[in-house]
């Protein structure tokens, strides 16, 4: 059980990096004062993704990878691992890139939610490797 309180903090780390490389990103294009982002909001927009992750690890991933750890031909196979949360982080980085930016700001900056599709894709690879990993290292039945 300990392997999954690791994973939840890798977690919650990857996402947070990720939500600030996309503010870093796209966000910086923003000029106007309407939008509270990275250049106004500074710290503080760390604490939000920080409280996000630490909620949805526990209620949609650590569901997701106590069953993938749990079938043994999905845990045997880091590509399958790497290509799942690869599309998933990705998809939630496009829905998560629709939530931050308001139409008008996407049209009138010129944002683009192929870098948050990227971005986040790249984090779900990484993170689906360093779950494969550590699951692999310690499988189910050991503490």
């Amino acid at each position: 059980m300990a392997r999954y309180f690791v994973l939840w903090f890798v977690f919650m780390l990857l996402f947070t990096g990720a939500v600030v490389g996309l503010e870093y990103i796209e966000g910086y294009k923003i000029t106007t004062t309407e939008y509270f982002g990275l250049r106004n909001a500074g710290f503080v927009l760390m604490i939000i993704p920080i409280l996000i992750s630490s909620l949805l690890y526990p209620v949609i991933v650590l569901p997701l990878s106590w069953l993938l750890g749990r079938i043994q031909w999905f845990r045997a196979s880091l590509i399958l691992y790497a290509l799942l949360y690869a599309v998933m982080w990705a998809a939630a980085g496009a829905v998560l890139f629709y939530e931050i930016y308001d139409d008008r700001f996407i049209q009138e900056y010129e944002l683009h939610v192929s870098t948050a599709v990227i971005l986040f894709g790249v984090i779900g690879l990484i993170y689906g490797g360093i779950e494969w990993k550590v699951l692999r290292n310690h499988p189910a039945g050991s503490a």
